[in-house]
């Protein structure tokens, strides 16, 4: 196993372990997580973040959280800050109590002035660029809990210092803390990388052979030095201090004790090693006592955090007689590396220059972003290229143009170039105002007023300018960190054009009115802008950008094709704002053309079904049909709509139509809306006489009086309808007369939408009114396409009645039109088998208007004798509403269900073979498609069959060669191809004798 594989499992298995502490509270974890933070306001936004994890159940359970900052909010030292931990905790736990908790502690109190952009919410919350469980750009904090979770296990109670600016690559499995009165974790490094680290010698004279005891602990010292003093092995690598300090229980007594009184807090002991002056290293101060070999004269020297006092004297001696008797065993880690993010410059070089060389730690340069190139973390980029040497964090990009090399963060920006090789970032301050931090990416802030800045100096910038010394820096020390350069503006565009202008002076390269702009500015620093930081509102932004990044993906990809439910999965996984998600996808929709605005309509109904409450997903469902609605609607009246009512007048009393019924063969539901409009279709049907007769008969008629009459010999209804309104209502499929309704505003006769005319200026105009009765002589529900043939019937009574001639293509579209405004949503093949006799393979292209191709296949007297006494309708007793099948299976096609939309191309090739079977005279193998279609149709609808049809189908099996469904399923007609040589004498019998008089039997049926 090599060491990449080592680290990544390694890595793997504790976010596995994560995850699990985060959903139970069974897990081994520590008792306490505590962050320093370098005053109350810095601890304020360490605490916003970690009431965020807690909302999104991103934090262990078993763990109790504390954030601690330092002691009256002046700078303490890491040491000092230790104590201070105790010193809260024991406000909180009883003294024996506090010494048996297991407690992680990571020191992240400071101004992260050199890598100024995560000074305001602190480097600590930096980003790592992997993605977290749940779509989550992960951080250092999440890096390192992540990282020691498996280390409670292996530890007695105690406390864990971890650093906050460096990821540690190393298993827990490595750690045997049980018995350790203290330890330090080191990792082997280069001689040459240890002079810039602290160093650990290991003590030759150790009885423990796995854990030896440090005998010295040398802190950035020369290579000669560590040679000198046995730091360094045969291989020329030292024991580099990984920052990672264990101290056992008996340690933190000796620690309280200094600060306390008979297991009391003592605030006069508190206060004299927890302040200013003594400023405690945690190192140099509590580590150094430790070593074996260390003396109390050189402990007295060591190189303090704040300079030598004889207040810090009189503490380390007592330090020392506290510590020194202990001892800290050394603990390597091997394999183990850290990597350190220390600067801007080091970051970059991560996130950029190296990030391949991470790529098996999960490390992507495009993380939560719609960017494709650059290396681009929870960012929107509009219109803008990244370049791929560009950093881009938290950032809105809008037809911007980036120069080679930049980072940026925390800004929003439109039709702006950024220059090259710059560092930006925005803050957003309590006043509500913005302030732009632009600097080069190899500056060191923390550098004098001569120091490089964004290849000048500020000096330079006070000569260029005229601007005062005591303008740039006040009081405070002449530094970058403390100069005042920085406008404040009223919005983000304004801050980062600002921050341009301010380097194109630097460059000399301004104008006088830029001059006189940046002069007359109230400017701040960077030291006070992180100050004046509305931390809230930065991170309630990057939640916002993270919402915006994962919604437009989601956009993007129901725009590209992809599974609707693949990306719904996606959208609610990774973003966790719901309501919100549901007005954005509802606005996008309401905005979109055909076919987007159905897919979103559709995507939103279905987030509202997976997280109830949101909204009425029947509502968003319907909205989706009302596209396809739309837009059939717009291409038929475009090409066959009657333009006025005033342009017609009933020629003719009356006109009577009669129509066979259909048989379907294979091809559902590809003549259905959508999936036709975007993939066409394909059918193969006949033409039948049922019982020797056309069972569908329409009358239209002339009658003297300016209303529509309306009547259903089969159902016995009849109405008179003098208000146009009761007409255009024709979107309920439960209204007895929505059929007639929709006929007569699929013509164009009555306008779909509002117009100011009565039904008596339409009869009016027309001569007359009209009276359309119909007849089905078939049970309703049928499966044999009577709704669409009826209402081919009655358009084509309408049409012709009004003296215009339709031709089949405008009786089609009209149909097709009808099933919308009823809101069935059925397909053509009904009309098409209908309206036009004989058995026929008829194919559309994709398109909003469907132009049908009709093949009448010309088969042989012998093929049709032979389906004619194969052939038969069996009814099942049952009805059913194609409206709610359909709508099931085109909501497959909506979503993009790559496997429903291969099925439904599957059926259609079965249509091409069908027609192939029967052109032949194979009558037997067109009847083994008719099944095997049937079990696709299956496959889309679950609804399509069920148990009694399955009975019906089963009781007969030994007489059939194939079986299917009549229409969209779930009941009507079934029909069956007999073997060669049965009689439907045995098959009507057989029903009989199985199913008696309850209502299932063998219909007489003949192809025409």
């Amino acid at each position: 196993m090599n060491r990449k594989f080592f680290y990544a499992q390694s890595d793997a298995d504790a976010l596995k372990d994560y995850e699990y502490a985060c959903s139970t509270r069974l897990a081994g974890t520590w008792d306490w997580i505590v962050l320093t933070a370098a005053n109350e306001r810095q601890a304020s936004a360490y605490r916003l973040q970690l009431e965020k994890r807690s909302r999104e159940h991103r934090l262990p359970l078993g763990t109790q959280f504390e954030v601690v900052a330092d002691f009256e909010d002046k700078r303490v030292g890491s040491g000092g800050a230790t104590l201070n931990i105790l010193r809260v905790l024991s406000n909180k736990l009883p003294t024996e109590r506090l010494l048996n908790q297991k407690i992680l502690v990571i020191h992240s109190g400071g101004d992260s002035k050199r890598i100024p952009q995560y000074s305001a919410c602190g480097k600590l919350f930096g980003p790592v660029p992997r993605q977290l469980p749940g779509g989550y750009v992960s951080t250092l904090f999440d890096e390192l809990l992540i990282c020691a979770q498996g280390i409670p296990t292996r530890t007695g109670n105690g406390m864990m210092i971890f650093p906050s600016d460096t990821k540690l690559l190393f298993n827990a499995l490595q750690l045997d803390l049980l018995s350790c009165q203290a330890a330090g974790l080191s990792m082997k490094a280069p001689v040459h990388v240890g002079q810039d680290h602290g160093v650990f010698v290991q003590a030759e004279d150790s009885e423990d052979h796995r854990n030896h005891n440090v005998s010295r602990f040398l802190h950035k010292r020369s290579e000669a030095f560590l040679r000198d003093n046995g730091a360094v092995d045969n291989a020329n690598q030292v024991n580099v201090d990984t920052g990672c300090i264990w101290l056992g229980k008996a340690i933190i007594r000796e620690l309280f004790n200094l600060i306390s009184t008979d297991g009391k807090l003592d605030d006069s002991m508190f206060r004299a090693f927890v302040n200013p002056h003594v400023c405690l290293n945690f190192y140099a101060d509590f580590v150094y006592p430790l070593a074996q070999n260390s003396t109390l004269d050189e402990f007295l020297h060591e190189a303090p955090e704040n300079g030598f006092s004889p207040e810090l004297e009189s503490c380390r001696r007592m330090i020392w007689t506290a510590l020194h008797p202990y001892r800290l065993s050394l603990v390597k880690l091997i394999p183990a590396q850290y990597i350190h993010f220390g600067m801007t410059h080091e970051m970059y070089d991560f996130f950029v220059r190296e990030m391949d060389s991470y790529d098996y730690l999960g490390w992507k340069k495009c993380l939560n972003t719609n960017a494709l190139t650059g290396c681009v973390l929870n960012s929107l980029a509009i219109e803008t290229v990244v370049p791929e040497s560009a950093y881009v964090e938290d950032c809105r990009l809008e037809r911007c143009h980036l120069g080679e090399g930049v980072m940026l963060s925390n800004i929003d920006v439109h039709d702006t170039a950024i220059p090259p090789e710059v560092v930006m970032h925005g803050l957003e301050l309590k006043t509500g105002e913005f302030v732009c931090r632009i600097y080069g990416r190899e500056d060191n802030p923390k550098g004098s007023k001569d120091a490089p800045f964004l290849g000048s100096t500020i000096s330079k910038l006070a000569r260029l300018t005229g601007i005062s010394n005591e303008a740039i820096w006040g009081n405070t020390p002449a530094s970058i960190w403390n100069a005042r350069i920085y406008p404040i503006c009223k919005t983000m565009q304004q801050a980062v054009e600002s921050a341009i202008h301010l380097l194109a002076i630097l460059q000399g390269k301004s104008t006088p009115e830029q001059i006189d702009s940046w002069l007359n500015a109230e400017k701040t620093s960077l030291a006070e802008s992180f100050l004046q930081a509305n931390v809230e509102a930065i991170l309630e932004r990057q939640e916002t950008i993270r919402n915006e990044v994962q919604m437009t993906r989601f956009i993007d990809d129901i725009y590209a094709g992809a599974s609707q439910n693949d990306c719904l999965e996606a959208l609610i996984r990774t973003c966790h704002n719901h309501a919100w998600c549901l007005e954005k996808m509802t606005a996008h929709a309401d905005n979109a053309e055909f076919p987007y605005n159905m897919r979103l309509y559709l995507a939103a109904s279905e987030f509202c079904r997976r997280l109830p409450g949101l909204g009425a997903c029947e509502q968003l469902e319907d909205a989706a049909y009302g596209c396809i609605k739309s837009s059939i609607t717009r291409e038929t009246f475009a090409r066959f709509g009657i333009r006025s009512f005033r342009d017609v007048h009933i020629v003719e009393d009356k006109v009577d139509v009669e129509l066979p019924v259909r048989v379907n063969f294979c091809g559902s539901p590809s003549d259905a809306a959508p999936y036709c409009l975007e993939h066409g279709g394909t059918m193969i049907d006949g033409t039948l006489l049922l019982k020797g007769k056309r069972p569908i008969r329409v009358t239209v008629r002339r009658i003297p009086d300016h209303v529509i009459a309306f009547g259903s010999l089969d159902q016995g209804q009849t109405h008179r309808f003098d208000d146009i309104e009761f007409i255009r209502d024709c979107g309920n499929p439960m209204d007895s007369y929505a059929l007639h309704k929709a006929c007569l505003v699929a013509t164009g006769l009555i306008s779909i939408h509002p117009d100011g005319h009565s039904l008596e200026d339409v009869c009016q105009a027309i001569g007359g009114g009209l009276e359309i009765v119909t007849s089905v002589d078939v049970p309703k529900g049928s499966g044999l396409g009577t709704s669409s043939i009826l209402a081919a019937a009655v358009l084509k009574g309408i049409n012709v009645i009004l003296g215009i001639v339709p031709d089949e293509e405008m009786i089609y579209a009209q149909v097709f039109l009808v099933e919308q405004l009823m809101n069935t949503g059925g397909g053509w093949q009904d009309q098409v088998g209908g309206f036009t006799p004989g058995i026929k393979y008829f194919t559309a292209d994709p398109g909003t208007y469907q132009k049908i191709k009709i093949e009448r296949l010309d088969l042989r007297q012998q093929t049709i004798d032979e389906l004619n006494q194969r052939f038969a309708l069996i009814f099942s007793g049952q009805r059913r509403l194609a409206r709610n099948v359909l709508r099931q299976e085109m909501n497959q096609c909506i979503r993009n269900d790559k496997e429903a939309l291969k099925t439904v191309l599957t059926i259609q090739d079965y249509c091409a073979l069908m027609r192939f079977c029967l052109l032949r005279g194979d009558v037997t193998a067109f009847a083994g498609y008719i099944t095997k279609q049937f079990e696709l149709v299956k496959k889309l609808d679950k609804g399509a069959s069920n148990t009694y049809i399955e009975y019906i189908f089963n009781t007969c099996a030994d007489l059939l060669d194939g079986w299917s469904i009549c229409g969209a399923g779930g009941g009507g007609f079934l029909q069956v191809i007999l073997k060669k040589g049965i009689d439907k004498s045995l098959l009507v019998k057989r029903v009989e004798e199985t199913f008696g008089d309850c209502g299932v039997e063998v219909w007489d049926c003949e192809f025409i």
